[in-house]
């Protein structure tokens, strides 16, 4: 009996823990690895240039849903534009309670690694990816509209399992068609720290980058 009573606490501790690594409660900032976002620079291939990335994400006070951006504290209609640019998931409790934010760190914004990454993807896919000062006569445009960039948990008994969802829309010139890249990670955690965070969202950044180039091959 003194051994059940034992397991069960232990169990309800680490259950109690689980979306707790970080302090739940407070606010954190990340770095995200930037790992495979440097593709070199192709020579020779069609000039590109990533006119404009801007954020669109809709955040809510209160949603239902947890992948639905929102923040913690006085919530997301007080929050300043600033933070709202640089906020990727929102932490939970052992009930899926929400709690406190993760935020990229000062400086970064989902709008920056989003282009990023986008670059990445568009060397990687064999463009010359330059900025629209230097790009010569007849670069291809591209405008990207970010829909999606938002990480959550799903509790569990003894573990949890995080899900990122990175999506933007593409308006490339040239009369290309636009192209839509959406992808979603997921991995599970015994505890929801900051480094889960990290890693469940560079997993969908690689997939976005590796879904970006696919889709963008053989712009006119």
């Amino acid at each position: 009996m003194k051994y059940l009573k034992s397991c069960l606490l232990a169990a309800a501790i680490a259950a109690s823990g689980l979306m707790a690594g970080g302090c739940a409660v407070t606010r954190s900032e990340v770095k995200l690895s930037g790992q495979g976002v440097e593709a070199p620079q192709a020579s020779g291939g069609r000039v590109v240039v990533i006119r404009s990335v801007r954020d669109e994400r809709a955040f809510e006070q209160a949603p239902r849903d947890p992948s639905t951006p929102s923040l913690g504290g006085d919530g997301a209609g007080s929050a300043s534009a600033e933070t709202r640019s640089r906020a990727i998931a929102r932490k939970r409790n052992s009930f899926g309670q929400a709690m406190g934010d993760v935020l990229l760190e000062p400086g970064k914004t989902v709008e920056g690694v989003v282009r990023e990454n986008l670059s990445s993807a568009l060397r990687k896919a064999g463009y010359d990816v330059r900025d629209q000062g230097n790009a010569g006569s007849s670069p291809i445009f591209i405008d990207a509209r970010i829909r999606k960039f938002w990480a959550w948990l799903t509790p569990g008994f003894w573990a949890v399992t995080l899900r990122a969802n990175v999506e933007t829309d593409l308006a490339i010139s040239g009369g290309n068609p636009a192209v839509n890249v959406s992808v979603t990670a997921e991995q599970a955690a015994m505890v929801a720290g900051d480094s889960a965070w990290i890693e469940v969202i560079d997993s969908a950044l690689r997939l976005y980058r590796d879904q970006a180039a696919s889709k963008t091959s053989g712009l006119k």
